[in-house]
């Protein structure tokens, strides 16, 4: 009697990789879960996980084992975010994450215990695509579709992705839930930054880092104009109205973070717009031709629209974005996606505008 192929599943203890679980059983699978410890425990909110995993895994007489990655996560992750808005740029730490951990190091571990596939509950989909090759695809529910936080992934990994819930709809799967009858079915989604509490990553930084490193500098409009002093370029983000501490008389945004001067730039809306961006750290999950331009649909941050654009890989590894029409608050840090129907083909980081 031949045996299940064993997938290999990350268990968070949230009801979306609890119902993965059935999910995957149903289709004929061994699931072997792992619950991976990756925040430390001074960050550390959610303190039930663990217990809600075991409890998910003899529910549906899984093997369940724990990956401390706490020590590379602080490393990897929070090290390079606290980074990035040192420089003056706004870091996605989830693709980041995605990247190097849940599809890199546990992708590893996965490896060492023969699995033949990994699997998480991320709301995204894979099929092959037209180029005769597994890829991600956005998932069947819009509001809920995770493709943009995988655009990073190696594209070795991808053959092994297994997606459980990528036809489902977040209303789906928690119908489910309550139907089997789990303990997690009406605990409620994690929050946006795993490791931030309340989603205030001011006060997070504000206690990670030494109140040296909040350099007092100068706000200057994008017409010259003085405006007043700043506490720290940290605090600030392209495109932020609320919390700027000057009043002007008329709407204004953080245009601009000039870190090596320690000077933020505000101006109106038009000065939000760009049509045009390099990128950095390019990812792709398919042969693109160098130095010509390729039609995608490029999304410049998790909640935006994709939008019609021409990718033009570079020899450098950078990659220049020319969108058909403006872009407001294209930010340094952030990911850039690449795709081109709902097939993601690539991703990469946001340098310039």
């Amino acid at each position: 009697m031949s045996r299940k192929p064993l997938v290999v599943l990350g268990m968070s203890g949230g009801v979306d990789s609890s119902v993965a679980v059935h999910l995957l059983q149903q289709a004929g699978y061994e699931v072997h879960g792992v619950h991976m410890l990756m925040i430390p425990e001074k960050w550390q909110t959610n303190l039930q996980a663990v217990a809600d995993v075991e409890t998910v895994a003899k529910q549906f007489g899984i093997k369940f084992s724990v990956l401390d990655i706490r020590d590379k996560f602080e490393q990897i992750v929070i090290q390079q975010f606290v980074k990035e808005y040192n420089r003056g740029r706004t870091p996605n730490p989830c693709v980041l994450c995605n990247k190097q951990l849940k599809f890199g190091l546990f992708a590893e571990y996965a490896i060492k215990m023969q699995a033949d596939y990994i699997s998480t509950g991320h709301y995204v989909r894979t099929k092959i695509s037209e180029y005769n090759q597994k890829l991600f695809y956005k998932a069947a529910d819009p509001q809920k579709d995770q493709s943009y936080f995988l655009s990073l992934v190696s594209p070795q990994v991808v053959e092994r992705c297994i997606f459980p819930l990528g036809e489902y709809r977040k209303e789906e799967v928690r119908d489910l839930a309550r139907q089997l009858g789990l303990s997690v079915a009406e605990k409620k989604d994690s929050q946006e930054i795993c490791f931030i509490p309340n989603n205030d990553y001011k006060a997070f930084l504000q206690q990670i880092l030494p109140s040296a490193a909040f350099r007092k500098g100068k706000v200057f409009h994008t017409d010259g104009r003085f405006l007043g002093t700043h506490q720290g370029i940290q605090n600030y983000t392209i495109g932020q109205r609320k919390g700027l501490g000057i009043a002007l008389g008329e709407p204004a945004y953080v245009t601009a973070l000039d870190a090596a001067r320690n000077i933020v730039f505000l101006g109106g809306q038009e000065q939000l717009l760009h049509n045009q961006l390099t990128a950095s750290q390019n990812n792709y999950f398919i042969d693109l031709p160098l130095e010509q331009a390729v039609e995608v649909e490029a999304k410049i941050r998790y909640r935006a629209q994709p939008a019609p654009a021409q990718l033009i890989p570079h020899k450098d590894g950078t990659a220049t974005v020319q969108f058909s029409t403006m872009q407001r608050a294209i930010t340094p840090g952030q990911c850039v996606s690449y795709y081109q129907g709902d097939a993601l083909i690539g991703g990469g980081i946001i340098e310039t505008v």
